[in-house]
């Protein structure tokens, strides 16, 4: 009998909710709404549940870090209107910033827990669960990490400084580190572990005397944020050209940018900070450093 793959209903359910959530925020466009739905519903569609529920700690965290002094920020960058009728991550930053750990999730379900199914026949691959599990990790622990460090290092009370030179430079300038945005990093890689290894313990408690592998988890995502976030503001400063108002005194994101080139006007002289070149949106910064630590979890999880 040929096999027939589950619906998970439940799954569909969760991912309507939280895409539905975030446009009607404004925090996702049309567009990024039904690659929200798609991207939840692919990691919660799994038997093994540590893929969905560690998405959704991702989303929850990196959510509420976004409203953490949002008019503070507002005065440092000039970033999107949150309140925009409209959204503003469209499909492609959505995307951008999930594919790794929905691909994990995917190749658990299909060659893991499914390896009945005809579904991959036309792709035969030899995985196991512990290195797409790792490559999750490596990708969530990035993904938040970076989200910590810029929207809660930019509020650090002493100026960051240049990753390449070491010269203080304003809040929001790309490639710029701070201690508070390297505490978050290791913070926010270390909480994508412990959320891991809360579910795995929940799902398959083991051995309780047998936690050497709690251990190991913790540490590689902890890792992980901080490698992560470091190689953002590496690639940042390199291949990302930042913005500066001088008469608003703000950072111009990559929205900013875009009104420029379309001739809308954004206040005040404009000035280069930093010798980055204008070659990588946030968006592709996000997609690179996703997949690297991603390919470097999955690496670590064959150990």
């Amino acid at each position: 009998m040929a096999f027939v793959p589950s619906l998970y209903p439940g799954a569909a359910l969760i991912a309507t909710g939280l895409s539905l959530h975030g446009y009607r925020k404004g925090s996702l466009s049309g567009s990024g709404a039904i690659a929200a739905w798609v991207v939840g519903y692919g990691h919660l569609a799994n038997p093994l549940k540590v893929f969905g529920v560690t998405m959704i700690v991702f989303y929850l965290v990196g959510s509420r870090a976004t409203k953490v002094k949002a008019d503070v920020k507002a005065r440092l960058e000039d970033g999107p209107d949150p309140a925009k009728p409209g959204g503003n991550r469209d499909a492609l930053q959505v995307l951008s910033s999930s594919l790794p750990s929905l691909l994990a999730a995917l190749l658990y379900r299909g060659y893991v827990a499914s390896p009945e199914s005809s579904f991959f026949d036309l792709l035969p691959l030899n995985v196991s669960a512990r290195p797409l599990i790792y490559m999750a990790l490596g990708h969530f622990s990035t993904c938040l990490a970076d989200t910590l460090a810029s929207e809660l290092g930019i509020l650090s009370s002493s100026p960051p400084f240049f990753i390449l030179s070491g010269k203080t430079v304003p809040p929001g300038t790309n490639g710029g580190v701070s201690l508070l945005g390297l505490g978050a990093s290791v913070a926010g890689g270390a909480i994508m572990a412990l959320t891991m290894i809360a579910d795995l313990l929940i799902e398959d408690p083991g051995s309780p005397e047998n936690l050497g592998w709690a251990g190991e988890m913790l540490l590689f995502g902890t890792l992980a944020g901080l490698a992560g976030s470091l190689l953002d503001s590496l690639l940042g400063a390199l291949f990302q050209r930042t913005l500066y108002s001088t008469t608003e005194k703000r950072i111009l994101t990559d929205h900013s940018t875009k009104r420029l080139a379309k001739g809308k006007d954004v206040e005040g002289s404009i000035i280069q900070i930093g010798p980055g070149m204008d070659l990588l949106s946030n968006t592709a910064v996000n997609f690179v450093c996703g997949c690297v630590m991603g390919c470097v979890g999955y690496a670590w999880g064959q150990r």
